[in-house]
């Protein structure tokens, strides 16, 4: 997987996926504050947390409307 489709995979999701000066790949929510952030060093990881903190979002989006 490259780097431009793992944060195609991210942007989907509602949220960011950069490098950064590292070398280590972040992960958050769009605007979201530096302790939502999920840093690793490899990108197949960057993307698998994409998804659960994208799951874990819809989640309480749900809850909250029951």
């Amino acid at each position: 997987m490259t780097h431009q489709e793992a944060k195609s995979i991210a942007r989907h999701l509602g949220l960011t996926l950069r490098k950064v000066r590292s070398g280590d790949y972040r992960v958050n929510f769009r605007e979201g504050k530096e302790s939502t952030a999920y840093y690793t060093d490899t990108l197949e990881d960057a993307v698998r947390a994409a998804i659960e903190m994208a799951r874990g979002e819809s989640q309480t989006s749900s809850c909250q409307l029951a």
